[in-house]
């Protein structure tokens, strides 16, 4: 009977050819659109969160600001600074920050041969480093023991290298910060465009270690090694705001401020500005656009089917005299709908994934989002047309089951 109903539904396919075209372009392009449009949304998102994270994972950001003047008079709105002792305290009173790191910050001319260029030095320790998670391409990261004894090394960002160095240098090559000499030992990864940058890129940035900025280009304003900026690694991203009132707290007491001053102590990270992009609602929306289309293309399987059921009258009627049960002319329409929805399906399957695909081929630029196809999208598309397919499939198996077969002849 499966057979019969599968070759009786082919037969319907090429009767109504015009009609049956439209009807599987709606069941193909709504299943096809279910897979790309979901895998898109998650590629947007993936991009997104990329981008941000290019300058750490779950990264928060404080750097030292003035009392404001809701705290203080304006006369009185004194600057401050951080200073590696405020550091240590944090490292240790935190609970919601897994990792937490300093950095000194100059702009210096560098030069290599007759190459010069003015670039973004940072003083890192181990910590920062962590915390950034830029991967390397060739030597080493700035060790602890280069912290010590404030040794010259640097490690170069992918541009800084190209435009400094060029082909005739590499890992151990000398080249000047400041006018003083540092030796190459370590070279990042290429990183691209970044959505949340400070100062200059990451491909942009020499790396120093920490103590080597402090001993030779110290704050004019005062003997302590001020620190630029802290940085820190949140436990939980979904505990930004309850990290930051934490952080903002233990600087504070440490600083004489009060834990409320925004402006004396700055906090920010780029999981605010992600949380800002409704990335959870637009995959909402692709599934119902893509589940509306379906749906539409459901419909007019199931109008096709209706029009089957009326132009076989005598054929139902004819078999139901002569012994067949309802529920085998109940069972011969819902597979022979089935089918038809299945076939459009597993057509659209196959354009979906075909078309994602092809996209993950291209060579496009990292900020455009490129489609990341899952199993557990596939299976959601093909779960969805079943469910149209089934539904679509009720009511024309219902309608040819009620027939009844002395009418169905004599109307003959």
């Amino acid at each position: 009977m499966v057979y019969e109903s599968l070759r009786q539904a082919l037969r319907t396919l090429l009767r109504h050819r015009a009609r049956a075209f439209l009807t599987m372009f709606g069941v193909v392009w709504g299943t096809s659109a279910v897979i790309f449009l979901v895998s898109w949304g998650d590629g947007v998102r993936t991009m997104l969160e990329v981008g941000f994270f290019k300058t750490g994972k779950n990264m928060g950001e404080v750097w030292a600001g003035r009392i404001g003047e809701d705290f203080t008079p304006a006369a009185d709105r004194r600057y401050l600074w951080f200073n590696l002792e405020d550091v240590e305290a944090l490292r240790r009173r935190t609970r919601l920050a897994s990792r937490v790191g300093a950095e000194a910050w100059e702009m210096l001319p560098a030069a290599f041969g007759q190459r010069a260029l003015t670039v973004d030095v940072r003083g890192m320790e181990q910590h920062s480093q962590e915390i950034r998670g830029v991967p390397l391409v060739a030597g080493r990261r700035i060790s602890q023991a280069d912290v010590s004894h404030r040794r010259r090394v640097v490690v170069l960002g992918d541009r800084v290298r190209r435009k400094l160095l060029g082909a005739q240098g590499g890992i151990g090559s000398w080249i000047r910060l400041g006018g003083k000499p540092f030796r190459v030992v370590g070279m990042l990864r290429p990183m691209g465009s970044q959505l949340n940058q400070d100062r200059m890129q990451i491909d942009d940035q020499v790396w120093v270690p920490i103590s080597t900025v402090h001993a030779n280009w110290p704050a004019w304003w005062t003997h302590e090694p001020v620190v630029s900026k802290i940085i820190y690694r949140m436990v939980d991203r979904h505990q930004v705001d309850a990290a930051e009132r934490e952080v903002r707290a233990i600087l504070a007491d440490r600083l004489q401020v009060s834990a409320t001053d925004d402006e004396a102590i700055p906090i920010w990270s780029s999981i605010h500005m992600l949380n800002q992009i409704p990335v959870d609602q637009t995959r909402g929306m692709m599934w119902t656009l893509s589940i509306a289309t379906l749906v539409i293309g459901g419909i007019g399987v199931l109008t096709m089917m209706l029009d089957a059921v009326h132009e076989r009258r005598h054929e139902i009627g004819l078999r139901l005299a002569v012994g067949a049960r309802r529920r085998h002319v109940l069972f011969q329409f819902f597979v022979e709908t089935f089918a038809i929805t299945a076939l459009g399906g597993l057509m659209g399957t196959l354009l979906g994934v075909g078309g994602c695909w092809a996209l993950t081929q291209l060579q496009v630029p990292d900020m455009i989002p490129v489609p990341e196809l899952s199993a557990s999208i596939v299976l959601g598309a093909l779960g969805v047309m079943g469910s149209v397919g089934l539904l679509a499939g009720v009511i024309p198996a219902w309608r040819a089951a009620q027939i009844e077969p002395a009418i169905a002849l004599r109307q003959e």
